[in-house]
C-alpha cells in the first residue's frame, strides 16, 4: 500500500473534476427547466444525480485507506 498517497491524489483530483461537470450540468439542467424542456432537463438530472454518487464514492474510498479498520 505504499501508493497510497499517490491514489488518494489521483481520486481528489477526479472529485474535482467531476465537481466542475457537476456545477455546469446542475446549471444547464436548471436553464433547460426555466425553458420548459423538461425531458431533456431530466435527462441531465439523471447525470447530475450519478457525478454526485461518483464524488461521494471517491470520498468513501479515501476514507477507507485512511481507516485500516474499515
Amino acid at each position: 500500500m505504499a501508493h497510497i498517497d499517490e491514489w488518494a491524489e489521483q481520486l481528489e483530483e477526479a472529485e474535482g473534476k467531476l465537481a466542475e461537470a457537476y456545477a455546469i450540468l446542475a446549471a444547464l439542467q436548471q436553464s433547460l427547466k426555466d425553458e420548459g424542456q423538461k425531458k431533456d432537463a431530466q435527462a441531465i438530472g439523471e447525470t447530475v444525480e450519478r457525478l454526485a454518487r461518483y464524488g461521494r464514492l471517491f470520498q468513501d474510498i479515501r476514507a477507507s485507506w485512511s481507516d485500516p479498520d474499515r
